[in-house]
């Protein structure tokens, strides 16, 4: 049965996400907040949450060591190896068997798809309902996103989605609009008509107004659990990344992530 932590969800702020005018938060106030305030088998769920940031920062370590590290994530630069999660340890397995190998490391991008595969398998396996939920739609909403510019570009999508079910097959083979999925998958469809917006800042607006609505889904009868206070963490997240887009130097810095995202989804 899961621990109520009433104290904790009652002292959390209420967030909302306004992209344009975003509040100032902090996600390391929050997530040492709810790490104060957990059992030891809980916080390891806290960890999980923040995988997607730690992914970014792993990654960074290795191929990038000049870019910016992102905030609030549980990583460190001297972290040791043996007290990473399972699936970071069996990354770094991997990456230096290949430079033993080959001489060289392995390109980033084909290095990113064995991470988040590696991180999405495991985390879908957490004890966290939130957790699991969240990380299998994120899968979906990347292997969605990636088959769609794919096959915009008119060029192979197999080595860009991650994990194999039936989604996957549906992603390669259908010529579909919603790539036959809609049926199964009732926000298909939303997600499509999501990635034909042409503005790159706006598609990311919605597509992060999205992920919102998934978290208040995931977590709608969630009220004093663990998963209530990580909902929110994973919210301040989004948030954060918006703040940081309030200049016009900031905005255009985003127009030129997201562009290099998008050529090379379409490599």
């Amino acid at each position: 049965m899961a621990q109520n932590y009433y104290h904790l969800t009652a002292s959390l702020p209420e967030l909302t996400f306004k992209p344009d005018s975003p509040a100032q938060v902090d996600v390391l106030e929050i997530r040492d907040s709810i790490l104060e305030e957990v059992s030891s088998s809980d916080a390891i769920h806290v960890h999980e949450t923040l995988s997607g940031i730690d992914n970014y920062n792993l990654l960074t370590q290795i191929f990038v060591k000049k870019r910016a590290w992102k905030r609030g994530g549980m990583l460190e630069a001297d972290t040791a190896k043996e007290t990473l999660p399972q699936y970071m340890q069996q990354f770094i397995d991997q990456m230096e068997q290949y430079e033993r190998e080959h001489g060289t490391k392995p390109d980033e991008l084909q290095a990113t798809q064995q991470l988040y595969e590696l991180c999405h398998t495991a985390m879908e396996a957490s004890k966290s309902p939130f957790v699991a939920r969240w990380h299998k739609i994120e899968r979906e909403i990347r292997n969605i996103q990636a088959a769609y510019f794919c096959r915009k570009s008119n060029i192979a999508a197999d080595n860009h989605l991650i994990a194999s079910d039936e989604m996957r097959e549906s992603l390669l083979k259908s010529q579909a609009q919603d790539f036959g999925l809609s049926k199964e998958y009732d926000y298909v469809a939303e997600l499509v008509r999501i990635f034909e917006i042409a503005d790159m800042l706006d598609r990311e607006k919605r597509l992060d107004m999205f992920r919102w609505n998934i978290i208040d889904e995931i977590n709608a009868f969630e009220y004093f659990t663990v998963d209530a206070a990580l909902g929110v963490l994973q919210k301040a997240c989004i948030i954060d990344r918006w703040t940081q887009m309030n200049s016009n130097d900031g905005e255009q810095h985003f127009r030129n992530i997201v562009k290099t995202l998008t050529e090379v989804s379409s490599d």
